[in-house]
C-alpha cells in the first residue's frame, strides 16, 4: 500500500465516525448496488426510496413541479410511477442528490453547506443540459458526474471543517496550489479523497474516473466516455467557479475564455449556453421548493441570475440589452415561484412515525389511485408498471409492513410470489409459493370463494388450524390481509399484506371501499393485457 492510500484508508475511516456520514455511505451505496444489478431493478429502487419518509415525500414533490410534470401529464404520487415516466436514472439522480442534501444540511455551518451544495447541484443540472444539447453523454451520468467531481472539497468542507480552514489558510498565506495544500493537511488530495469515497459508494468506474481533474490548458474532443464525462463536469463546476468569483466588468471575458478552452469538446453557441443556463436555474428553483431552501439568500444563486443576462447579451447585443438588478432578480423569482401549493402541502417531511389521520390516509389512497386511473389509459405502461403502482399505494397508504403481490402459475397449478415492498421484502415473496389444490386454509378459502379476508392474529383458536405450515416456517407476521384477484370467475393472484403483532391491523370501511378499488383495478388491468 502506497503512503498515499494509507492516508485515503485513514482519512476514510476518521470520516466513517463523524456524524452521519455511515448513513449516508449506506443510503447511496444501497442505490447504486440497485442500479448496478441485473436482477433488480424499478420494483427495488422503489422500495429503497420508500423506506425514507422524508425521501419520498421530497422526490414526488420534485417530480411534479412544471418541469417533470410536463412529461407526464397530471400528478404522480408514487415512485413507482415517476420511474415509469421518468426512467430509471432520472428518479435514482434526483434521489441521489436529495440524499446527499439531507445527509449534510443540518451541520454546524449549515448555510456555508447549502451554498456550496446549490453550486454543486447547478453544476449538475448544467452537466445533464449540455450532454443532452450535444448528444455527447448520457444526461443523469453527466448529472452525477458533476455532482461528485468536487466530492472530495466537499465532504472535507462538512466532516472535517478544521482541516478544510487549514487548507485554505495554506493557500493563501504561503501561496500554495489548493491540491498541493490539501495533501500536506489531509495526506490525500481532494480528488483522492472524492474518488475513493466514490469507489466506497460503488459508483460505476466510468463516474469514478471522470472526478480526475482537467489540465490548465484546452481541452481536446475524445472518445472515451469517461473523458466525455469528465469534460461536462470540468466544465460545469469551473463556470460556477467563474460566476461566483468574477467582477460584473470582466463576465463577457470570463465566459468567452472557458467556452474556447472546452470548445473542442463542448462546441456550444453564446446562445445555447445561455438557455442551458437558464434552465439549469430554472431546475434549482424546483429543487428549493422541495427542500425548503430560500434562494433569495444564496450569494450564488443571485450571481446565477445576473450572468443570464450577460450570456443571451453577449451573444444578441442588438436584440438583448444587459440587465438592470431588477430585471435580473425577475429570473431568479421565476426560478423560485411558488406554483405549487397543493403538492408543498403534503404531510410535513419530517414525519416521526406518528399515526396519520384517516383524512391523510385517505389521500394516499385517492391520489395512487387516480395514479392508477391515468396510468390505465396509457398503451405504453406496462401490466406490472400498473400492478406496482397499486401494491405501493396500498403499501405507503395504509402503513403495511409488507405488501405482496402473488400470480397463478398456471402450468403448475400454484401461487407464487411476484414482487413487493417492505423490509427485506424479497423472503416475502419467495415465502410465497403454494398449491392451489392443497387442503382448505385461510389463503384458498379467500381465492375459491374471492373473499378479502382480515386476519387479526394467527394465534386465535378458531384461526390458528387454518394457517398454513409453511406461513408459519416462513413468515412472522401475526396479521395480515387478503385481497384476491380473480377474473371471469377464476383466482389468478392475491394481494397479501401485514404487520408484525396481532391486532394492528385496522381498516376503517372508508379506507376499505378505496383498497377494493385497487384491487379492482388490477383485475381490470390483467382484463385488459389479455
Amino acid at each position: 500500500m502506497t503512503t498515499s492510500e494509507h492516508s485515503l484508508g485513514a482519512l476514510l475511516q476518521r470520516m466513517q465516525t463523524e456524524g452521519d456520514l455511515p448513513a449516508l455511505s449506506e443510503a447511496i451505496g444501497a442505490i447504486n448496488r440497485i442500479a448496478a444489478s441485473d436482477r433488480e431493478g424499478v420494483n427495488a429502487l422503489s422500495n429503497q426510496i420508500l423506506k425514507d419518509f422524508a425521501l419520498t415525500s421530497k422526490l414526488l414533490k420534485l417530480v411534479n413541479v412544471a418541469y417533470y410534470n410536463q412529461v407526464g401529464g397530471g400528478s404522480i404520487s408514487t415512485i413507482s410511477r415517476a420511474v415509469m415516466i421518468l426512467g430509471f436514472d432520472a428518479v435514482r439522480s434526483i434521489a441521489l442528490s436529495l440524499i446527499l442534501f439531507d445527509n449534510l444540511k443540518n451541520r454546524a455551518h449549515a448555510q456555508l453547506l447549502k451554498e456550496e451544495f446549490v453550486k454543486v447541484l447547478y453544476a449538475g443540472m448544467l452537466a445533464r443540459e449540455m450532454a443532452n444539447q450535444l448528444q455527447a453523454a448520457d444526461g443523469e451520468e453527466a448529472f452525477i458526474s458533476a455532482m461528485l467531481h468536487r466530492l472530495g472539497r466537499l465532504l472535507t468542507m462538512f466532516y472535517l471543517p478544521a482541516e478544510t480552514a487549514a487548507i485554505a489558510q495554506r493557500v493563501e498565506n504561503d501561496g500554495l496550489g489548493e491540491a498541493r495544500a490539501a495533501t500536506e493537511v489531509l495526506g490525500s488530495s481532494f480528488e483522492q479523497l472524492g474518488m475513493g469515497i466514490a469507489r466506497n459508494w460503488g459508483f460505476p468506474d466510468q463516474l469514478v474516473q471522470s472526478m480526475k481533474a482537467l489540465a490548465d490548458d484546452k481541452i481536446r474532443k475524445s472518445s472515451v466516455p469517461a473523458e466525455r464525462l469528465r469534460a461536462l463536469a470540468g466544465f460545469s463546476n469551473e463556470l460556477c467557479d467563474v460566476m461566483l468569483n468574477t467582477p460584473d466588468a470582466e463576465r463577457s471575458r470570463a465566459l468567452a475564455k472557458l467556452t474556447a478552452r472546452f470548445g473542442d469538446c463542448l462546441p456550444l453557441t453564446q446562445k445555447q449556453l445561455s438557455g442551458l443556463m437558464e434552465h439549469s436555474l430554472r431546475e434549482i428553483g424546483q429543487f428549493a421548493l422541495a427542500v425548503n431552501v430560500n434562494l433569495k439568500q444564496s450569494a450564488f444563486a443571485q450571481q446565477a441570475s445576473k450572468w443570464l443576462g450577460i450570456a443571451a447579451e453577449t451573444s444578441e447585443p442588438a436584440a438583448v440589452p444587459l440587465p438592470d438588478e431588477a430585471a435580473s432578480q425577475m429570473a431568479l423569482d421565476a426560478a423560485v415561484l411558488h406554483e405549487h401549493a397543493a403538492i408543498l402541502a403534503s404531510p410535513d417531511d419530517t414525519h416521526d412515525g406518528a399515526p396519520r389521520t384517516p383524512e391523510q390516509i385517505q389521500s394516499v389512497l385517492t391520489s395512487g389511485l387516480q395514479d392508477v386511473s391515468n396510468s390505465l389509459i396509457d398503451d405504453k405502461v406496462s401490466l406490472n408498471d400498473i400492478l406496482r403502482m397499486i401494491l405501493e399505494t396500498m403499501y405507503t397508504g395504509m402503513g403495511f409492513a409488507h405488501v405482496v403481490l402473488c400470480i397463478k402459475d398456471g402450468r403448475h397449478n400454484t401461487m407464487c410470489g411476484k414482487f413487493g415492498f417492505g423490509d427485506a421484502v424479497q423472503e416475502r415473496v419467495k415465502a410465497f409459493a403454494f398449491s392451489m389444490t392443497a387442503p382448505p386454509d385461510v389463503f384458498l378459502v379467500a381465492l375459491q370463494n374471492n373473499a378479502d379476508i382480515l386476519i387479526t392474529d394467527i394465534d386465535e383458536p378458531n384461526i390458528a388450524t387454518r394457517i398454513p405450515a409453511w406461513y408459519r416456517q416462513h413468515v412472522a407476521a401475526r396479521t395480515f390481509v387478503l385481497f384476491p384477484i380473480s377474473v371471469k370467475g377464476k383466482p389468478i393472484g392475491l394481494i397479501y399484506a401485514d404487520r408484525e403483532n396481532p391486532g394492528e391491523i385496522a381498516i376503517p370501511e372508508r379506507e376499505l371501499s378505496l383498497l377494493k378499488s385497487l384491487r379492482n383495478q388490477a383485475v381490470l388491468a390483467i382484463r385488459q393485457s389479455l
